[in-house]
C-alpha cells in the first residue's frame, strides 16, 4: 500500500466490511486457502449415477428429481483426501524421485506385503507411513502419501467394509446388495446419499439402497437450531417422563420430519398427541376391560372366523378395521410414516366416538343376550387387530394392552406376532359408504351446534335432511334413529328439496366467466343476479340454464355460478356437495327443561366418578334447586333414575349440603350416597 502510494499508483484507500467464517464449535476466526486434493472422477459419470438414482424409490418422492437428482445432474469430481492425523490412510504410495513421480494404489494387505515384504497388522497411519516399496519404474523407495480418506469416503463404502467384502462375504454380500432400505437427514443429499451412490454405481452401476426415508431437523420451538450452550429445548429423559415414549415417537413421526421438512419441537405438540390420541384409545381399552371382567366375557378373537355378526355396527367396526390393515400395510410397504399413522388416528376416533358410543347400552344392559355376546367379541377383535397394527409406532401401550388381551396360545409380547394380514372376508365397503354418510349428516348438524353455541346436550325439535344423490338419501332413511341419537332430536325430517330450507341468491362467478365473456361480464352479472328460485335448484341439480347476454347465448352450469345460501327464520343450515342439513334451532319451555336435566346427569355422573362408585353401583338421590328446575325434574325424574342407576329419586326444596351443577344459568344441587 505504502508502495502504491510512493509511485502514485494509489487510486483509493478504504476499509471493506465484510462476513469472515468462524468455527461452529468454538467461535474462532478461521482461514481459508487452497491446497492440493485426491478426486474421484465423478463429472463424466452423471449418466451412471442418475441411472442408480431412478431405481431408488424416496420418501418423499420429489427428493428423487429434485433435491438429489439435480444434485447428482450437476457433480463435480469428489475430493476425497484430507491433510490430518487421524483418518484412513489412503492406499497410494508415490516415488520420492521428483523426476520419476510414479504411483501405486495398493488393493490389499496381502498386496501390500507382495510389494514391500512387510504386512501390515495395524492399518493406521502411524504403521503403514514406514512401510516402503521399491519403485518398480525407477528402482528408488515409494512412500505412501501423507493424505487421509475423507470420512465420508468411509461412509459410503460401509456396505463393502461391514462383509469385508470382496476378501470375505463375497457370495453373502453380492446375495443381499444393494441395501432393502436406509434412512438419514435430507442434509444427506450432500453427503451420505451421495457418497453411497457415488461408490456403488462406479462399482456396480446400481445404487446402495433400494428404499430411503429422508427426516428433516427437528428445531427448538423459536425455530432455531437445538443448541446445548442455548439450552433451547427440553430433555428427552424429561419429556419421556412427562409425556411418555409412545408420546413423543407419534408427535415425532406424525409430522413433517419424516417427510424431509422442518419440525419446530414443543412440549405442547406431544401434550395433544397424548390428549387428543393415546388417551382416547387407553379409554376405548379401558371401557371393554372394564365390562368384561362385569361380565366375565373372555373372547377368543374367533367368534366369527365362519360367520359374521348380525349387528351392523359389528359388521361395520369389522370392516373399517380390515380397512386400516390394509391402508397402514400400503402406507408402510410405500416407506410413508405419517401416511401409516392417519389411519391409525381416524381408527381411533372411529371406534371410540362411534362404534363404542352408538353400542354403550348393549355393554350395559344386564342380560348376557347374543347380541352383547357379538358386540364384546367384535370390539375385541377390533382392539387386539389394533394393537398389532399400531405397535412400531406406540410400541410401550400396545405392549400393555397386548399383555392383558392376549389369550393362551397367543405369542408372549405383541412385538414377537407376525403383521396382520388383510382379511377381505370381513371387508364391506358398501357398511362403510352407509356409515360415513351418516357421520357425515351427524357431523354437519354438530358443526351447526358449535357455529349456533346451542350445546349437544340440549335437545331440538327436528333435523332436515335434503340430498340429490338417491343413495345418500335410502341410507339416512334407513338411519334415522342414529340421527336423531347422535344430534339429540326428536324427528328427522326429510326433503326432496334444498329451496324448502333456504332461499337461493345467484351471483356469477367472475374468476369463471370472465375469461369468456370479457366486456359482457358485467351484463351477465346482472342477469344472474335475477334468477328464479327453480332455476338456480335446476342449476343445482345438474341441469344447464342458457341465457342471453347482449348478442351472445351463454350456458350456464354449477361452475359459472356461485350460490348464495338465506336461512328461513329458526332453521341453521349447512351444505356440503350433495347433502344439505337444517337444523331447527327454536327452543321450546320443554325442550328447554330437558337440556337442564341432561346437564344435571351429565353432573351426577361426574359425582359418580369422583366419589369411586363402580360403574354397575346403584344410588340414593337427592336433587335441588329453583321452580323452574322443580318443575323440571319432575317431568323427566324416571329418565334422571335409569341413566344415573338411582334407585331412589328424592326432589328436596332446601338441599343445601348437595354438590353444585352448573346449567346455563341456573344451579341445582345434588347428594349421592351407595344404595
Amino acid at each position: 500500500m505504502k508502495r502504491l502510494k510512493e509511485e502514485g499508483k494509489l487510486v483509493k484507500r478504504d476499509t471493506v466490511v465484510h462476513s469472515y467464517p468462524h468455527c461452529w464449535r468454538c467461535g474462532s476466526p478461521l482461514i481459508y486457502r487452497g491446497i492440493g486434493s485426491w478426486f474421484v472422477k465423478v463429472a463424466d459419470h452423471h449418466e451412471t449415477l442418475l441411472r442408480a438414482n431412478s431405481q431408488i424409490k424416496w420418501q418423499p418422492a420429489h427428493i428423487k428429481e429434485g433435491r438429489f437428482g439435480k444434485w447428482l445432474a450437476g457433480a463435480r469430481d469428489w475430493a476425497v483426501s484430507r491433510n490430518r492425523y487421524w483418518g484412513n490412510p489412503i492406499p497410494i504410495w508415490k516415488c520420492d524421485d521428483p523426476e520419476c513421480k510414479h504411483t501405486l494404489c495398493v488393493g490389499s494387505r496381502e498386496e501390500l506385503k507382495k510389494l514391500s515384504g512387510t504386512y501390515p497388522e495395524d492399518l493406521h497411519k502411524q504403521f503403514v507411513d514406514k512401510i516402503t516399496i521399491p519403485c518398480p519404474k525407477c528402482g528408488k523407495t515409494m512412500h505412501r502419501i501423507p493424505e487421509v480418506f475423507d470420512c465420508w469416503f468411509e461412509s459410503g463404502s460401509m456396505p463393502y467394509a461391514q462383509q469385508h467384502y470382496p476378501f470375505e462375504n463375497k457370495e453373502y454380500f453380492e446375495s443381499h446388495f444393494p441395501a432393502n432400505f436406509i434412512s438419514e437427514g435430507l442434509d444427506q443429499t450432500r453427503g451420505w446419499f451421495y457418497t453411497l451412490t457415488i461408490l456403488a454405481s462406479h462399482l456396480f452401476d446400481k445404487p446402495a439402497f433400494q428404499n430411503c426415508i429422508v427426516n428433516g431437523l427437528v428445531l427448538a420451538s423459536d425455530g432455531r437450531k437445538m443448541s446445548k450452550s442455548l439450552r433451547n429445548y427440553t430433555d428427552p429423559v424429561e419429556a419421556i417422563n412427562k409425556f411418555g415414549a409412545d408420546a413423543l415417537r407419534l408427535f415425532l413421526m406424525h409430522s413433517a420430519v419424516v417427510k424431509a421438512d422442518d419440525l419446530k419441537y414443543s412440549d405442547d405438540g406431544v401434550a395433544e398427541v397424548l390428549k387428543s390420541i393415546l388417551i382416547p384409545l387407553w379409554n376405548s381399552y379401558s371401557f371393554y376391560v372394564t365390562y368384561a371382567n362385569i361380565d366375565k366375557v373372555a373372547p377368543t378373537g374367533h367368534e366369527f372366523d365362519d360367520k359374521l355378526p348380525v349387528n351392523p355396527l359389528d359388521r361395520w367396526l369389522l370392516s373399517i378395521t380390515q380397512q386400516l390393515v390394509k391402508n397402514v400395510s400400503e402406507s408402510l410397504d410405500n416407506y410413508d410414516l405419517s401416511g401409516a399413522i392417519d389411519p391409525i388416528v381416524s381408527f381411533i376416533d372411529q371406534m371410540n366416538n362411534w362404534y363404542i358410543r352408538r353400542s354403550r347400552r348393549r355393554f350395559w344392559k344386564s342380560e348376557n343376550d347374543g347380541d352383547k355376546a357379538e358386540a364384546y367379541a367384535s370390539l375385541y377383535i377390533a382392539l387386539k387387530t389394533f394393537i398389532q397394527v399400531a405397535a412400531p409406532f406406540i410400541p410401550f401401550i400396545t405392549e400393555e394392552m397386548w399383555l392383558n388381551l392376549k389369550c393362551e396360545g397367543d405369542k408372549e409380547s405383541v412385538h414377537l406376532n407376525d403383521y396382520p394380514a388383510y382379511n377381505t372376508a370381513w371387508r364391506n365397503e358398501a357398511l362403510e359408504f352407509k356409515m360415513a354418510t351418516v357421520q357425515l349428516a351427524v357431523s354437519m348438524g354438530r358443526s351447526l351446534r358449535n357455529e349456533y353455541n346451542i350445546k349437544n346436550r340440549q335437545p331440538l325439535a327436528n333435523v332436515a335432511l335434503v340430498t340429490r344423490n338417491p343413495e345418500e338419501r335410502k341410507v339416512l332413511a334407513e338411519m334415522e334413529d342414529s340421527i336423531k341419537e347422535e344430534l339429540n332430536v326428536k324427528k328427522v325430517v326429510f326433503h326432496e328439496r334444498e329451496d324448502e330450507l333456504v332461499e337461493y341468491k345467484a351471483k356469477a362467478n367472475f374468476r369463471v366467466l370472465g375469461k369468456e365473456l370479457g366486456p359482457l361480464m358485467k351484463m351477465a352479472s346482472a342477469k344472474i343476479a335475477e334468477l328464479e328460485q327453480d332455476a338456480i335448484q335446476s342449476i343445482l341439480d345438474g341441469s344447464k340454464l342458457t341465457i342471453e347476454v347482449g348478442d351472445k347465448s351463454v350456458e350456464l352450469d354449477a361452475e359459472k355460478i356461485i350460490v348464495d345460501r338465506i336461512e328461513k327464520e329458526d332453521v341453521k343450515v349447512i351444505n356440503n356437495g350433495t347433502l344439505t342439513v337444517g337444523l331447527d334451532t327454536k327452543i321450546t319451555d320443554e325442550l328447554k327443561k330437558e337440556g337442564l336435566v341432561r346437564d344435571l346427569v351429565r353432573g351426577i355422573q361426574n359425582l359418580r366418578k369422583e366419589s369411586g362408585l363402580e360403574v354397575t353401583d346403584r344410588i340414593k338421590l337427592s336433587v335441588g334447586g329453583d321452580a323452574d328446575l322443580k318443575d323440571a325434574f319432575a317431568m323427566f325424574t324416571s329418565f334422571v333414575a335409569n341413566e344415573t342407576l338411582a334407585v331412589e329419586c328424592t326432589w328436596k326444596d332446601a338441599l343445601s349440603t348437595g354438590s353444585v351443577i352448573e346449567s346455563e344459568d341456573k344451579t341445582w344441587r345434588a347428594s349421592i350416597e351407595k344404595a
